[in-house]
């Protein structure tokens, strides 16, 4: 990940959902309903995906860009990524 911040932005909802799974993991244990853990299950997946959609949004076009493009290319680079968020939004 180029950007410091970013890349702690990251790892700290990796964190959290890091922390979701041992929940989960205890609510197994103590035989929780199905219904809460499915539930719970929903949240991390939701996480999960938001932090896919962080990462395209922050960091694709810089993956997938060299310095040495005309902007132009840049410019459709950005707006395909912007398209491509809206819609996993």
């Amino acid at each position: 990940m180029p950007n410091k911040s970013t890349q702690d932005e990251v790892l700290s909802r990796l964190r959290n959902i890091k922390g979701h799974v041992a929940g989960i993991e205890r609510m197994v244990g103590e035989n929780a309903p199905c219904k809460d853990v499915l539930l719970q299950l929903l949240a991390i997946r939701s996480s999960i995906e938001k932090v896919g959609i962080f990462i395209l949004e922050n960091n694709v076009s810089d993956c997938l860009v060299s310095d040495n493009i005309p902007p132009e290319e840049k410019q459709k680079v950005d707006e395909l990524i912007k398209s491509i968020v809206a819609f996993l939004k």
